[in-house]
């Protein structure tokens, strides 16, 4: 998958030209948001081909990675945004990684895996505040957090909150409007309020998603 991203472009013109001219736009966008987050000196790292639809906001002086491959269509259900509360905060993006007007909310770690397709959830690894009367006097960095994982090639869909402490295995689908704040077992349907397991999802046989060799 090192493709250089205008051959990836030229590929789709056969097959997809209506796609061509917002493909190059939104590589365009792409580009001029890695310039945007050098010039302000955020802590921004963005792999290979980064393609952006709309806007996508970091804010926060924690650090911000984003693999190769990855595409932000947020020009429908709203712009992306990444927060970080503390400088050694970490949100992590693998490759290839697809999200629509994705928020995630993050005081330590946040890491989710290559081929993720994320729609317009909320991730957060902290519960935001203290749970006691006298929160507004409490620092936040005693506020209680847990990473969030999500393993490779999970598609969470609309309007999902995942909490913290969150491991979601690979292959697995969060239906829309759940509510996660329990691990999800790979290759499985979790849906509702709180999430539940719904059914197993027979495991992918794509070279791409054969476990590693050791």
């Amino acid at each position: 998958m090192n493709e250089h991203p205008w051959k990836i472009l030229n590929q789709r013109v056969k097959e997809e030209p209506y796609h061509v001219v917002p493909g190059v736009l939104s590589l365009l966008n792409g580009y001029w948001h890695k310039l945007k987050f050098f010039l302000s000196g955020k802590r921004v790292k963005i792999g290979k081909c980064f393609r952006v639809y709309g806007k996508f906001r970091v804010i926060g002086p924690g650090q911000v990675e984003i693999g190769d491959h990855c595409l932000f269509e947020c020009s429908i259900l709203g712009p992306a945004v990444f927060y970080t509360e503390f400088p050694d905060a970490v949100i992590r993006l693998g490759d290839h990684v697809t999200l629509n007007g994705l928020v995630m909310q993050c005081y330590q770690n946040i890491a989710i895996g290559d081929y993720c397709s994320l729609a317009d959830a909320f991730i957060t690894d902290s519960q935001n505040h203290h749970l006691s009367a006298d929160r507004r006097f409490l620092s936040n960095r005693t506020i209680p957090k847990a990473p969030v994982v999500l393993s490779r090639n999970i598609w969470v869909c609309s309007k999902v909150v995942i909490l913290p402490g969150v491991l979601i295995g690979e292959n697995s689908v969060i239906g829309a409007c759940s509510l996660v704040r329990s691990d999800v077992a790979a290759n499985s349907f979790y849906s509702g309020n709180p999430a539940r397991f719904i059914q197993k999802i027979p495991p992918s046989n794509h070279e791409k998603f054969k476990p590693a060799k050791s």
